[in-house]
C-alpha cells in the first residue's frame, strides 16, 4: 500500500493530463483495496487507520472530480466509517444516558459527507437533488432504471445508507423523516439487482427498517423480528445480524429473556471468531473461510461489549 501511495503522489506532481490518466488507471486498485477492508478484524485498528486513508483518497479525488470510481469509494468509505466508529460510540453514549453525545455529531458529520458525495455522484448521472425530493417513488425508480446500471450499485447503496442513517439520527426532524420512502426506493433498486451485495447490507437494512419504525409509520416490528431471526439462521457467521436484533428490537422492547439467550450464543460465536490460537501455526477457526465478514464482526463485538457494559441500566 505504501508503494501504491508513493506512486500516486508522484503522479500528483506531474502534468494534469498524465496525472488524471495515472489516477484513472489506479482507481480500480483503490476500489479493490476498499472492498478488502472488510477483512480487518480489529475495530480499534480500523478506527485509527481509516480516517487517514479516507483523507488520502479524498485529496486524490479533488484532483480528478470526474472520477466516478474514486467518488464511489469515498461514498462507501465515509458511510462505512460513520457506521463502524462514531455511530457505535454514540450508541454507548445513548445507553449510558448522555443527552449530548459528541460521537453522534461525528456520525452525522461523516454521514453528511458521504451523502453529499453520493448526491454529487447521482447528479453526474443526471439524477438531481430535486429529482430525489420531488419525484414520487415510481418516477424515482424509473429514473434510476434509466440513468444507472450495475456499475453504480455500490455508490447508490451507500448513498442510501448515509441518507437513511442521518434520518435515523434525527428522528425529531419531521422533514427528514418524511424522506424515508425515497431512501427505501434506492435500497429497493439496489437490492433487487443484487440481494447479496456488500455481505448482507440489504438484509440488515430491511430488518432494521421494519423493526425501528412503529406500525403507524409503516413499520412492522413482528416482521422485523422474523427478518432478523432468518438472517441469523442463514448467516450464522455474520454477527452483526445478531447485535442488530438486540439493538433495534430486544433492548427497546425490554426483552431480557430473549436478550440473554442471544447473548449466550453471541459470546460463543465471538470466541470462535476472535481466536488467536496458532498452536498448529495456522488458523483453525471455523470462521477462517468468512474473512470478508471480519469488520462486520468486529463492529458486532464492540457493540455487544457496549450493551453488556450498560445492561443493568437497560433491564
Amino acid at each position: 500500500m505504501r508503494v501504491l501511495m508513493l506512486s500516486t503522489l508522484m503522479l500528483l506532481s506531474s502534468c494534469g493530463t498524465i496525472q488524471k490518466w495515472g489516477m484513472r488507471s489506479a482507481s480500480p486498485m483503490f476500489k479493490k483495496s476498499s472492498d478488502a477492508l472488510t477483512r480487518e478484524n480489529s475495530w480499534d485498528f480500523f478506527r485509527d487507520s481509516a480516517p487517514g486513508n479516507l483523507k488520502f483518497l479524498e485529496l486524490l479525488y479533488l484532483q480528478d472530480p470526474d472520477n466516478l470510481t474514486l467518488l464511489g469509494v469515498l461514498i462507501k468509505g465515509y458511510s462505512g466509517y460513520a457506521f463502524a466508529v462514531p455511530e457505535t460510540l454514540a450508541f454507548d453514549d445513548e445507553l449510558a444516558g448522555k443527552e449530548d453525545s459528541p460521537w453522534k455529531e461525528q456520525a452525522m458529520i461523516h454521514y453528511t459527507r458521504a451523502l453529499d458525495y453520493g448526491l454529487d455522484y447521482l447528479d453526474k448521472k443526471d439524477i438531481s437533488r430535486s429529482d430525489l425530493l420531488n419525484f414520487d417513488e415510481q418516477k424515482l425508480e424509473k429514473a434510476l432504471n434509466k440513468e444507472l446500471d450495475e456499475d453504480d450499485l455500490s455508490a447508490v447503496l451507500f448513498t442510501a445508507q448515509a441518507w437513511g442513517s442521518l434520518i435515523n439520527l434525527q428522528k425529531d426532524n419531521v422533514s427528514m423523516v418524511s424522506q424515508v420512502p425515497k431512501v427505501k426506493v434506492l435500497f429497493d433498486w439496489v437490492c433487487k439487482k443484487d440481494p447479496k451485495i456488500e455481505n448482507g447490507v440489504c438484509e440488515i437494512f430491511y430488518a432494521q427498517y421494519e423493526s425501528s419504525r412503529p406500525l403507524m409509520l409503516g413499520g412492522n416490528p413482528k416482521k422485523g423480528e422474523e427478518l432478523y431471526l432468518a438472517a441469523i439462521k442463514n448467516r450464522p457467521h455474520h454477527l452483526l445480524m445478531r447485535t442488530g436484533y438486540m439493538q433495534f428490537l430486544l433492548l427497546p422492547g425490554f426483552e431480557q429473556e430473549k436478550y440473554e439467550a442471544q447473548a449466550k450464543e453471541l459470546k460463543n460465536e465471538i470466541t470462535k471468531w476472535n481466536t488467536l490460537n496458532r498452536d498448529s501455526l495456522e488458523d483453525n477457526s471455523e470462521y477462517k473461510y468468512d474473512k470478508s465478514l471480519n469488520l462486520y464482526n468486529a463492529i458486532a463485538k464492540k457493540r455487544f461489549e457496549i450493551i453488556e457494559k450498560n445492561k443493568k441500566k437497560i433491564f
